[in-house]
């Protein structure tokens, strides 16, 4: 008899803390692995992990060109908006995002989640095509784009590239420059206040933007067919302890002011799981950024994406 036991490999959350234990008669061990980027690669490279967190935006992509050895199910264990992510130097005659047309602007994947929504948020709710900049990429990437999306590859770091004047911008999650003390920095972010452009964001179209997804391989789901109840189970009452705990609000001054504010805003459910109603919406603008911006084929059956008996979960 196969032994009902998991690991779990995902990033480092205060909402799973607490979460391996045995869930539908299955131990799950999580296991913290930093930056989680680490576990899309390997995934990618290696199908290493019998399940774990994963990109969302390469999940559809993986899907879109005929993939079926993964699956996911409707746990988003991380989400963020994208509006900080955009850098120019601190002398740069650039203003608004409207000044990003016909520049040349860096980011490290084309394809990760977090360029899809950054993209997607320009053309949306400012106004900017992606179609009207000029993409620089750095690295490995994890896709290629398709026919249609130009994208100029480089072997060079893009923050220097930055600050010398090589570019015009830059698209990245943690600029090594915010490292240094406020005086020394050399770069600033285009959009002045950015929370209160993300909350424009969440006013104007509904969406908190989400960035990661549960997968399981599908030998694993063939071995463990209750792996994805009790992999949904495990995460749902991880985040409600959470909740209850309110974790962060003793650490951070006026942290339960902003709890109140953020949960009232999100009706109570800033994190929530399964396929329902605001789930769908935000998924569905994802697939929709994607396929505008030549990642993927096609248009997305947004059930077809998950295990069909996890359609119900959370309902």
């Amino acid at each position: 008899m196969a032994e009902a036991r998991v690991q779990f490999h995902g990033a480092d959350y205060e909402h799973v803390l607490g979460l391996s234990g045995k869930w539908h008669g299955i131990d799950i061990e999580y296991v913290t692995v930093q930056p989680p980027r680490q576990i899309f690669e390997r995934m990618l490279e290696e199908r290493c992990y019998e399940c774990c967190e994963f990109s969302l935006a390469n999940y559809i992509m993986l899907r879109d060109r005929g993939a079926d050895w993964l699956h996911a199910i409707p746990v988003f264990p991380y989400r963020a908006f994208r509006h900080s992510t955009l850098y120019v130097r601190r002398d740069s005659p650039m203003k608004t995002p409207a000044d990003l047309r016909g520049k040349r602007v860096g980011v490290p994947d084309y394809s990760m989640t977090a360029a899809v929504w950054t993209r997607g948020i320009l053309k949306e709710q400012y106004g900017v095509d992606w179609a009207d900049m000029r993409w620089v990429s750095s690295g490995r990437q994890r896709f290629e784009a398709l026919p249609g999306a130009s994208v100029e590859l480089v072997n060079s770091d893009l923050e220097a590239d930055l600050i010398a004047g090589r570019i015009d911008a830059l698209f990245t999650p943690n600029p090594a420059d915010e490292t240094k003390p406020e005086a020394e920095r050399q770069l600033r972010s285009l959009i002045g206040d950015v929370q209160q452009a993300e909350e424009d964001y969440v006013r104007d179209f509904g969406v908190y933007p989400i960035n990661h997804v549960v997968v399981i391989r599908d030998d694993a789901l063939a071995r463990l067919p209750d792996l994805p109840r009790a992999l949904f189970d495990a995460f749902r009452d991880a985040k409600s302890r959470a909740y209850q705990r309110r974790l962060g609000t003793t650490l951070m001054p006026w942290g339960t002011r902003h709890w109140n504010k953020v949960f009232d805003m999100f009706g109570g459910d800033p994190l929530p799981y399964g396929l329902d109603a605001v789930n769908r919406v935000v998924v569905q603008r994802l697939a929709d950024y994607l396929f505008d911006q030549k990642l993927i084929s096609k248009n997305v059956d947004i059930e077809g994406l998950f295990i069909p008996q996890t359609l119900k979960f959370g309902a």
